[in-house]
């Protein structure tokens, strides 16, 4: 299958980004439902195209990146989710949310900050959590068929 790890490691990523929101925002029913399409985007392209292109179309076109497109308070929020489970998911990006705000988007403190504050994360250098680390581990060994049915679901979830 063409780009496997990237759809395994996406896939695991998904989890993590619901996970984590879960965690921190457990009754905000509308930033779970936009998490349902949370890199669906990704799972789909990596069938066809090659990571650089899925990686640059994705970040351009998706309003939890840093671009262009009008951002709302829960793309921000899913923009930190994304940001704090890269160091779960990632092991060339170690670095939490806090850190990862003010080594590449400091410009963004005023929409982000506001936000890890509400968390909790609000600090650089937090040791990973415990939780979160376990339930990292505990997904990773996805099979194909898991990755199957999130795919399935999300098309089922498109058209009803």
């Amino acid at each position: 299958m063409k780009n496997r790890e990237y759809i395994e490691y996406t896939y695991k990523h998904r989890k993590i980004v619901i996970f984590l929101a879960e965690k921190y925002f457990p009754n905000n029913v509308e930033l779970l439902e936009q998490l349902k399409a949370h890199d669906m985007d990704k799972l789909f392209t990596y069938l066809f195209y090659a990571k650089k292109d899925v990686h640059s179309v994705h970040r351009t076109l998706m309003p939890h990146h840093e671009n262009e497109l009008e951002k709302t308070y829960l793309d921000y929020v899913e923009m930190v989710l994304d940001w704090e489970s890269a160091r779960y998911t990632k092991p060339d990006k170690p670095l939490n949310a806090y850190d990862t705000l003010y080594k590449y988007y400091p410009e963004m403190e005023d929409n982000i900050l506001p936000i890890l504050k509400e968390m909790g994360i609000d600090k650089p250098s937090l040791p990973d959590e415990i939780d979160v680390k376990e339930y990292a581990l505990s997904i990773s060994n996805v099979s194909i068929e898991e990755i199957k049915k999130e795919m399935k679901d999300y098309i089922d979830l498109m058209f009803n």
